[in-house]
């Protein structure tokens, strides 16, 4: 750089670059100080800029002298490839005496251009594109010009990487702007009561379906925690507290007083913020005004209540009648007993829905209640969870206590050494299918049955119908083998 300040004019012309460069507001203006400079310093009258695009090809963006057919027929030749980190510049004194191909030279003379030099710009360091300077003759570039060049190149691959940060900052806070107001139409729009907090609890914002909620004038002076229900307060309280400590999203229900003072239920989704360096910075959370839906709730929970004591009311009375009914001199008979089994059964399964409000019933828990619950030892159980609409709960608790009773009676739980294996898995062979199978092991002869009773149609008739299954009954010497391969709708199987 010794030889470039030993030249007070090429010393003047680059500090007028340095200051256009500095003062440019825009690409355009840098690339017109650039090729003042390059023209100047470099003595030449054609001179252009490219830089690499978005899909790495070198593309014209400000030229000197060149015609269109030219920049076309040349648009994208580079020495580099983006993002090069190591290149040199390129100086060509004739390029009829360069390896290029033959095309190539022929377009450059005939734009009467003989000598020319490829310059790389670099910005963050990599090669983001090149200024080129041509000659009509024959040149046989100095020292002075390569010293020309490298400066010119620093100068304007510094304000080039300067002005892609501030388009990325400002392309970045355009951005940030758009994504808060269509976040701030959202919130403000939104039927749902919305709100963020800071760190110590003081609501920052309210929307309007939240301020109108509370009545909420001015937010500085509103205190939300004066609007819960005192007996609310420290299991809501609690639950925040611990979302803040685990890092977790918290729902929760609360009873909160709105404008007109009446309470009413709402149901808080939040999650809290943390910082950068990892500190508390608050919460966002909606609210849901669900009061009509837990009275509802609380509506059908009495109303099921009120079913369930009916129902084993009239299951007690059945069970005296039968009892009164079967009473005299008589020797108790087969009969009764499994009479009032199969009344047990239907009440464990009626119990086992009742606890879940009628909805469904676990399959494993309906086959335990069936079959004598744990008080039987002699009996495995293995499967998946799968829940069981009411009716195939029900149909399913009588089909296995039919296949327990006579387990106990003529099959394998004769003898204390017999067993039973009660299994069942989901396949996916092309439908969904829950396959169960009850299959007996018993230390002693078992006889098939001679007549086909009330448990074998329970089994192959309401089992079958209600689960949509096929059922297979096979009696072997070591007791029943019974499969059932169903086929049950998604919403019945595994949860």
């Amino acid at each position: 750089m010794g030889l470039i300040g030993d030249s007070p004019d090429t010393a003047e012309n680059l500090f007028a670059l340095t200051d256009r460069l500095f003062r440019a507001n825009s690409l355009g203006d840098v690339y017109d100080a650039a090729l003042d400079a390059i023209c100047s310093l470099l003595g030449c009258e054609r001179a252009s800029i490219l830089l690499f695009d978005q899909q790495g090809v070198m593309n014209f963006v400000s030229w000197r002298g060149l015609s269109d057919g030219y920049r076309t027929a040349v648009n994208g030749h580079t020495p580099w490839v983006v993002g090069e980190k190591e290149a040199e510049p390129i100086f060509v004194p004739d390029i009829g005496e360069t390896s290029e191909p033959d095309w190539l030279k022929e377009r450059i003379a005939a734009e009467g251009i003989v000598g020319l030099a490829f310059v790389p710009l670099f910005a963050a360091g990599e090669v983001v594109g090149k200024f080129m300077t041509y000659f009509p003759a024959r040149r046989e570039f100095t020292a002075y010009d390569r010293d020309c060049a490298v400066a010119i190149a620093r100068q304007v691959g510094f304000s080039l990487e300067r002005h892609r940060a501030q388009l990325a900052r400002e392309s970045a806070e355009d951005r940030l702007r758009e994504s808060e107001e269509r976040f701030r139409h959202m919130v403000e729009d939104a039927p749902i009561m919305i709100w963020i907090s800071d760190e110590t609890g003081r609501c920052l914002h309210i929307n309007p379906l939240l301020r109108d909620f509370w009545g909420v004038k001015d937010i500085a002076t509103f205190n939300w925690g004066d609007t819960m229900h005192p007996d609310d307060m420290e299991r809501v309280g609690g639950l925040m507290q611990k979302a803040v400590a685990e890092r977790t999203n918290v729902r929760v229900k609360g009873r909160y007083r709105r404008a007109d003072g009446a309470y009413r239920v709402l149901e808080t989704v939040a999650r809290p913020n943390f910082g950068a360096d990892g500190s508390f910075q608050g919460m966002i959370g909606v609210n849901a005004d669900v009061t009509e839906r837990e009275e509802a709730d609380e509506h059908k929970r009495l109303l099921i209540n009120e079913l369930n004591h009916r129902v084993k009311n009239t299951l007690a009375v059945v069970q005296a009648m039968a009892r009164q009914t079967f009473m005299g001199d008589a020797p108790r008979t087969l009969q009764q007993d499994s009479f009032e089994g199969r009344l047990s059964a239907l009440a464990q399964a009626h119990n086992l829905l009742a606890a879940e409000s009628w909805q469904s019933a676990s399959l494993e828990e309906v086959a335990r209640k069936s079959v004598n619950g744990d008080a039987d030892v002699r009996i495995s159980f293995q499967g998946p969870h799968v829940k069981l609409e009411p009716r195939q709960a029900v149909t399913t608790a009588m089909a296995l206590h039919e296949m327990y009773t006579n387990a106990v009676k003529h099959g394998s739980l004769r003898d204390a050494k017999g067993r039973v294996r009660l299994e069942w898995r989901l396949e996916q062979s092309p439908e969904p299918l829950l396959v169960m199978r009850w299959s007996e092991k018993s230390p002693l002869p078992v006889v098939p049955p001679t007549r086909k009773g009330f448990g074998t149609t329970m089994i192959k008739q309401a089992l079958g119908a209600e689960l949509n299954a096929d059922i297979d009954l096979d009696y072997l010497p070591s007791g029943l083998v019974c499969t059932v391969t169903a086929r049950l709708p998604e919403r019945e199987r595994r949860q």
